[in-house]
């Protein structure tokens, strides 16, 4: 990731790198943390984690299990299709409303294994079987993005930033993820 383009359509990011105590838990063997502005008002934290080898202590963690234990309170939780433009592909990707105190977020997020875009923790655990069955593989990918909501603002309008925030970098996670 160290070459993701920090300029998407309008959109400036910010890399950033996580604490040590973070990367050494985490296990990962490449990731991207970055902030991004947008065309429209609000920002998009992007954060990408790459798994070259997947076993038991170190694979994909969920952000179902990560954000409570950072003292995030889960409001709701679904899956939400996410148009990519192209060709009217689209995903589905798993939405969480999230609260601390007066700080409320809206997140996305999903897992790239091979060609799948999975949004179950179990599927993924089963296809990471199959897949170090039948070709000897086990990488993959979790990817979140995460919005602020702005004093006054409406989910929808963090939704909006989000799914054309995740239309935008999808596509682009296959040059860094692979199939």
């Amino acid at each position: 990731f160290l070459e993701f383009p920090m300029h998407i359509a309008g959109w400036q990011g910010r890399p950033m790198t996580l604490e040590r105590q973070y990367v050494d838990v985490l296990r990962f063997d490449d990731y991207l943390l970055a902030d991004f502005m947008g065309p429209m008002s609000g920002s998009v934290n992007l954060y990408a984690a790459y798994y070259r080898s997947q076993k038991k202590g170190q694979s994909a963690h969920s952000p179902r299990t990560c954000l409570p234990g950072g003292g995030w309170e889960m409001s709701s939780m679904t899956q939400v299709p996410v148009e990519t433009g192209a060709n009217g592909h689209a995903f589905y990707a798993n939405r969480a409303l999230i609260q601390k105190g007066d700080e409320r977020q809206v997140v996305l997020y999903w897992f790239k294994q091979r060609e799948r875009l999975l949004t179950n923790e179990y599927t993924v655990k089963a296809w990471l079987f199959w897949d170090a069955l039948t070709k000897q593989r086990s990488d993959g990918a979790m990817i979140r993005l995460v919005s602020p909501l702005l004093p006054g603002e409406e989910e929808q309008s963090a939704d909006r930033r989000l799914q054309q925030f995740a239309a935008l970098v999808e596509p682009m996670i296959h040059g860094y993820v692979p199939d």
